[in-house]
């Protein structure tokens, strides 16, 4: 989910313009990827190239500058190593100059986290750009596209279903067809959002929570729309319905450990008056079952929680839990935490 959602924010994205995602469809053929420079190996062949029906394409757009892109980068590098040998081509490119981008990789050479084992390009004077991410602002995005040099998926590379995707194609059982009627969904799903906009710059109420239904029925596991329905029902009085709609909230997303989490981090930025204590520990309790506790961010959040409630044993066993999982580039933060915790209950024990 988009950080943009947290604490007030949450009504500041109906103010905001949306820009329009046209680009490449699924279904259209792959654009020539053109490197100005390869600042890692060269791939051994591109989209429609010469040699290109041997393998599926993964053309992610990336900068060194944004941080959603320094975090899709471990996920790359594991798919290239799981996947490489089955045939993925993970091409990477950036607009940046190849002074930047060479900088980038030579600071991080030593940082397995942000290590691109992959095949990374200085774009050819926006040559690529230009014709993959036409109308598409964010980035990171990636694109997969077939041994036939068709775009089957396009999307953020940190979206489940790209891997779904990547090993859908390479083993020959992705279906184009449910692929389009997904990408047909999100475009009705941005179209609502756009109607969402003006029905809230219009003040029309009725129009604004039927538009936040639609968007839930369209898309039920996306939290978005929950979040901002939820903070709707303030500014329209309608706190006594508050309560319910956690409920429903909370029933919603109990199988999704990343929505559970941004709800918690939602919770955490609210004045502690209007917190929800019993569905931030729920959401955070169930988030790390379903990693089974094995994901370093979700036991970090879940002990933040323990220790907003008081249950400082608790947070303390499970942020030691998260200095035990963490790599090299988050175990010192991890462990300032853990410091921070101890020194809590030090603190209420001489103070009791």
């Amino acid at each position: 989910m988009t950080r943009f959602l947290m604490g007030a924010c949450v009504v500041a994205v109906l103010t905001v313009a949306m820009p329009a995602q046209a680009g490449l469809k699924i279904g259209d053929k792959a654009p020539a990827v053109k490197a100005g420079k390869w600042m890692t190996s060269a791939p051994p062949a591109l989209p429609n190239d010469k040699g290109g029906e041997k393998h599926v394409f993964l053309v992610e757009f990336w900068a060194t500058w944004c941080p959603p892109c320094l975090k899709s980068i471990p996920h790359l590098g594991e798919l290239h190593r799981k996947h490489g040998k089955d045939g993925l081509v993970i091409v990477s490119v950036s607009n940046e100059d190849p002074e930047t981008i060479e900088k980038f990789l030579k600071k991080n050479a030593s940082n397995k986290k942000l290590e691109m084992p992959y095949h990374v390009a200085a774009d050819d004077e926006m040559a690529t750009n230009s014709t993959y991410m036409a109308d598409i602002e964010s980035i990171p995005h990636a694109f997969i596209v077939d041994r036939k040099g068709i775009v089957i998926w396009t999307g953020n590379p940190l979206d489940p279903a790209m891997d779904d995707a990547v090993e859908g194609v390479l083993a020959g059982t992705y279906n184009v067809e449910v692929a389009k009627k997904a990408a047909a969904t999100t475009e009705k799903y941005e179209e609502l959002m756009g109607m969402l906009k003006s029905a809230y710059t219009e003040g029309d109420k009725d129009k604004i929570f039927k538009t936040l239904d639609e968007m839930i029925a369209l898309k039920p596991q996306e939290l978005q729309p929950y979040l901002i329905r939820r903070q709707l029902m303030g500014e329209y009085e309608m706190q006594d319905q508050v309560a319910a709609w956690d409920q429903k909230i909370e029933a919603a997303m109990q199988d999704h450990p990343d929505s559970l989490n941004d709800l918690v981090e939602f919770e955490l930025q609210k004045p502690i008056a209007e917190r929800n204590p019993g569905l931030m520990y729920r959401s955070a309790s169930r988030a790390a079952e379903l990693t089974k506790r094995r994901d370093v961010d979700t036991l970090a959040i879940l002990a933040e929680v323990q220790c907003q409630l008081g249950m400082l044993d608790a947070a303390i066993a499970t942020q030691q839990e998260a200095v035990d999982l963490a790599d090299e580039s988050s175990k010192e933060s991890m462990k300032k935490v853990l410091a921070y915790l101890e020194s809590a209950k030090a603190l209420t024990k001489k103070a009791g």
